[in-house]
Parts: structure tokens; sequence; C-alpha cells
């Protein structure tokens, strides 16, 4: 095996950017436990003001009109991420390909500037969003 005797500097910014694209690319080969734990990183590199998936997604009036604790709303959002992330929980888990798209999603919608390949997966979760949605 090989690698690169250097070292790499980067931004936060260029960090969450570079995990973005890898979690898109293993998201195209259907490695979605691949695709959560990278965009789940990236998502947890930057903050944000303003608006983005995750706070409208936590944020919801539907979810809150259905009176759900938001602890319980959250654990939800990130429930296949954190089971990637932390010991005990399921033995196994079944993770679908809509749950790895959101991930990505949310991770996108933090960063200030997306590049081809995230306008390329933008297109394809418009495309798609009635499926994924119904998963």
């Amino acid at each position: 095996m090989e690698a690169p005797n250097t070292t790499l500097s980067l931004t936060k910014i260029e960090g969450a950017t570079r995990q973005t694209n890898a979690a898109i690319e293993a998201f195209v080969c259907g490695h979605f436990d691949i695709a959560i734990t990278l965009a789940g990183a990236a998502e947890g590199m930057l903050e944000r003001d303003g608006p983005h998936m995750f706070s409208y997604m936590r944020d919801s009036s539907r979810v809150q009109d259905q009176d759900v604790k938001k602890k319980e709303w959250i654990a939800v959002l990130n429930l296949e991420r954190d089971w990637l992330k932390h010991p005990g929980g399921a033995e196994t888990l079944l993770i679908e390909r809509g749950h790895a798209a959101f991930m990505i999603a949310r991770a996108a919608s933090k960063l200030p500037t997306w590049n081809k390949r995230m306008d390329e997966f933008k297109v394809w979760l418009l495309n798609n969003i009635d499926d994924l949605a119904g998963a």
C-alpha cells in the first residue's frame, strides 16, 4: 500500500466540502453507511447563521403540531448517524437510500458554496424527492 508522504492543510469549509463530495461518491455506490458518516461529520463541522436543512427539519411546524418532544425528534433525525458513530444500540440497522440522501442534503445546506457534483446531487434529489420521502 502506498500513501502520499505529505501533510494536508485545509479550512473547516474545505474539509466539510471534501467530506460532502466523498459522501456523494459513496452514496452513488450504494455505500449509505459511509455517506451518512461523512455527511454527518461535514454537517457537524460548520455553524451556520440562518436557515439550513437540519434546523428546518428540527423545527418543522408539522412535527410541532403532532406534539413530538424535540429531543425525541432529533434522535429520529440522527438515528443512523448516531448508530454508526457510537457503541450500543441494535445489533443491525437497515439504512434506506432516502436517509442517506437527506443527510447529504443536510451537510450541503450548511456550505456557503456548492460545486458541480453537489449541484448534480441536488437535481437528482429534487427529481426523486417523492420516492425518497415515502421511504
